[in-house]
């Protein structure tokens, strides 16, 4: 008997040090949402078959509830993969967990740039921080 692709390994209990709770993946998301181009939302969601509407509800935080399923296919489309837990199953808002320490690192990493509202900038486009001398 081959088995099923579809089979997946069995769930141990995750690793609560590799999660965030929901309000840092939102703000994650909305922050890079607000990267796009002007006129590319549409065309970003028709992409990644996400829904228009709730994906802009969603980076104008004007969703009436949670929505950590639509999150969660948004940051996977965004190349964040994650698992959404709730922990302790009964609360109200879930988590979510990221394989690696490596990934959550870049995504900490990456939402602090965006909480400081200074992106680091290539060493080509960084400031001097003085006025260009002038050429001999």
């Amino acid at each position: 008997m081959v088995p099923s692709p579809h089979i997946s390994a069995p769930l141990g209990f995750p690793d609560l040090k590799l999660s965030v709770p929901y309000a840092d993946a939102i703000r994650y998301a909305q922050f890079r949402l607000l990267m796009l181009a002007k006129g590319e939302l549409k065309s970003f969601c028709e992409q990644h078959e996400l829904p228009y509407t709730s994906i802009v509800g969603l980076k104008n935080s004007s969703l009436k509830r949670e929505e950590p399923r639509l999150l969660q296919r948004l940051l996977r489309s965004l190349a964040v993969d994650t698992e959404v837990i709730r922990i302790p199953p009964n609360s109200q808002s879930p988590r979510f967990l990221f394989p690696t320490v490596e990934a959550l690192t870049t995504f900490q990493q990456q939402l602090k740039c965006f909480d400081s509202g200074n992106p680091p900038l290539p060493e080509s486009e960084a400031p001097t921080g003085g006025a260009e001398s002038p050429t001999p």
